[in-house]
């Protein structure tokens, strides 16, 4: 094995870790659009490596759409509010100082997740094969039972898997990257804020009908039963962000005829769900 050989996964790593902690002091605002980074050799000594694994974490930025790198001009801090892509909304969750910009951001992102998982479930109407069905219908089962149970951790856990599935049986590669997208989203703004993870009582009765709908053929049924469902929980999620946020949202939307009003809490205790466990979002 050359040397080189040996070196490149640990330079790799190195990299990385540069570019996660640039991505987070420029996400947090601790470097503004505009600024400098150091040179070369100033910030490969702050972080004690070389050039080479430096420029490598520079690339993944400029990749990120975070600096712009420009011969003789050294790299500025781009404004990720204007050049960024899906792929910042993780990370920016994480690191954002705001809690109300971040509670906007959340809730600008679940209406696009319902038209998303509404489609998803059409698709999985019109495409899905048996096999995907039954898969759907199994690990339902046992989330119904685990949620009857209590455990929450199990929930949490089985149903990221459970909505993979749905998307799966879709079959359909363009919808996969986006719902990659955005539940990976939800899934680090619950690690970021665990007691923000809603369990609606209707979760089994969600469950059961999207599968009886994708039996039966009933492309509108599973449509109706998506949004209903999520427009229950986002209602309940975006009260918890608010509160958490210390803000009073301008506007809120109208509640359907025959819907619940908004509440001031959950139905149930929140879990606690501790960072060792792998959460989503129960929808």
């Amino acid at each position: 094995m050359t040397k080189l050989e040996k070196d490149t996964p640990k330079n790799s790593n190195i990299a990385q870790q540069i570019f996660e902690d640039l991505q987070r002091h420029i996400l947090s605002g601790q470097l503004s659009a505009g600024e400098r980074l150091l040179g070369e050799r100033e910030l490969a000594a702050k972080y004690g490596t070389n050039r080479n694994t430096l420029r490598e974490a520079v690339r993944k930025l400029e990749q990120a759409r975070l600096v712009s790198v420009r011969h003789g001009r050294g790299v500025t801090v781009a404004d990720f509010r204007r050049t960024g892509t899906p792929e910042l909304l993780a990370p920016y969750l994480r690191a954002g100082p705001d809690m109300s910009e971040v509670a906007d951001i959340i809730g600008d992102v679940l209406e696009p997740r319902i038209l998303l998982l509404e489609y998803a479930a059409r698709l999985a109407v019109r495409r899905a094969e048996p096999t995907d069905i039954e898969r759907l219908s199994d690990i339902g089962d046992l989330l119904i039972k685990a949620f009857e149970a209590g455990d929450a951790a199990v929930v949490a856990r089985g149903f990221q898997r459970w909505l993979d599935v749905l998307v799966e049986a879709g079959h359909s590669v363009s919808v996969r990257w986006i719902a990659n997208s955005l539940f990976d989203a939800l899934r680090d703004t619950l690690e970021r804020f665990p007691n923000l993870w809603v369990l609606e009582p209707t979760f089994p009765e969600y469950l059961t009908g999207l599968v009886q709908a994708l039996r039966s053929g009933d492309e509108e049924g599973a449509v109706t039963t998506t949004r209903a469902y999520y427009e229950r929980v986002d209602q309940k999620l975006m009260a918890l962000l608010h509160a958490l946020a210390g803000v009073t949202p301008s506007q809120r939307p109208e509640a359907s005829e025959g819907s619940e009003p908004p509440p001031s809490g959950i139905d149930h205790e929140i879990p606690d769900v501790s960072a060792e466990h792998e959460v989503s979002l129960p929808h």
